[in-house]
């Protein structure tokens, strides 16, 4: 008898390396049938990876190698056909072509699913987008904030604060079987706290996107995230959460991590405070890397390469706290994160090498004062010119 709760959170690939699954796509009978309509009655969540699982399966035993032992032939004395034998030689030259078919349509099945990305279908609008930050409800309600520091909360029962302002989602617009997300625009400039209904504390950085299901109802809780945050995940191991980027998609049960994915960016990366985390391309057949507290998983966009390093944790998550520790960083990359933090724009005259900058910056000042700091060290001028700050050797 199959175990039934196995399947409430396995993924596409583990349905496909599943011995009884699979068997019961091959060769199904009553007894399949019904365990797996009964499995999907209760479990509708799991229809894609089943569907995605069961095509990839036909696929391979739609080329699988067989070669017969004799051929149809025309015999003109008898003016019948009849079947004779093949030759040894001809046999072997049948199961080599089938084979090669085989090789050849594999490799197609593979190499779609390892280069095809996990849906991503939510449309992230970018944070820069907008100068008011947004909280989109799954019935069409939008509601817009001006504050630098906004925290949202999502209760269990449905309702939305944002600050101390409450927004109802109207229960008709919520489809069962499909969660109803929300979604959370900050542009640059701001930043917000959201607490998801399960008790998840999430800071998101400026010019980010996260959607989110508004009530955990499935077997697992997942966010989509566009740009940076910091999540301290509520502890259920009965439902894994998975935070997807366009590049990365990250299994939890329980932790605290650092996340970045900027689309503009060349690189996405997750950073691990305290507990584990599964780290993942955001592809089918991807093989996942397990990370531990003090390390970090970068995926690089440009050479589709994603490796593991042990980093000082505070560099990437001392944004949290409102300030910037930085170590040997080259100055552009910085001025791109103080864009984004301070909303203003920052111009690179004239910079004949890549100076660096090692030291803390207090996020509490304003911009023109952070870059003076940086270019105390890092040997540059600085010049406001209408709001734009104009950066020259």
């Amino acid at each position: 008898m199959m175990n039934n709760e196995k399947y409430i959170t396995y993924t596409t690939e583990e349905f496909v390396l599943d011995d009884d699954f699979m068997h019961g796509v091959l060769h199904p009978d009553e007894e399949s049938n019904c365990f797996w309509n009964e499995f999907l009655h209760q479990h509708p969540e799991k229809k894609k990876e089943i569907e995605e699982a069961a095509y990839i399966i036909r696929s391979i035993r739609a080329v699988e190698p067989v070669a017969p032992s004799r051929k149809l032939k025309y015999d003109r004395s008898e003016k019948q056909i009849v079947l004779k034998p093949i030759s040894k030689i001809g046999q072997r030259l049948i199961r080599i072509a089938a084979v090669v078919v085989l090789i050849v349509t594999l490799g197609g099945v593979f190499y779609y699913f390892q280069h095809y990305r996990e849906k991503f279908s939510i449309e992230l609008v970018q944070g820069e987008q907008t100068e008011k930050g947004k909280v989109i409800l799954p019935d069409g309600t939008i509601s817009e904030f001006e504050t630098k520091e906004t925290r949202i909360q999502q209760t269990a029962s449905g309702e939305l604060t944002i600050n101390n302002d409450t927004v109802l989602l109207k229960e008709k617009e919520v489809k069962s079987g499909e969660p109803a997300r929300a979604q959370v625009i900050i542009p640059y400039g701001k930043r917000s706290q959201i607490i998801l209904a399960d008790g998840t504390k999430i800071w998101l950085n400026a010019g980010s996107t996260l959607s989110y299901p508004v009530r955990f109802t499935g077997n697992s809780r997942e966010v989509y995230l566009s740009g940076e945050a910091f999540f301290e995940v509520s502890t259920d191991r009965s439902k894994p959460f998975y935070v997807i980027t366009a590049d990365l998609r990250i299994r939890v049960t329980g932790t605290r991590f650092n996340v970045t994915s900027y689309s503009n960016d060349v690189v996405t990366q997750a950073v691990l405070v305290e507990g584990k985390i599964e780290a993942a391309k955001n592809r089918f057949f991807s093989r996942s890397v397990e990370l531990s507290p003090g390390e970090c998983i970068v995926y690089d966009r440009k050479e589709n390469k994603i490796q593991k390093d042990k980093v000082d944790v505070e560099l990437y998550t001392s944004w949290v706290n409102g300030y910037l520790l930085i170590e040997n960083e080259p100055v552009v990359e910085i001025f791109k994160k103080l864009e984004r933090y301070y909303d203003k724009k920052i111009m690179v005259e004239k910079l004949s090498d890549q100076p660096r900058f090692t030291g803390k910056l207090n996020l509490d000042d304003d911009l023109e004062k952070v870059l003076n700091n940086i270019a105390f060290s890092a040997a540059f001028s600085v010049e406001n010119k209408n709001g734009v700050y104009i950066i020259n050797l």
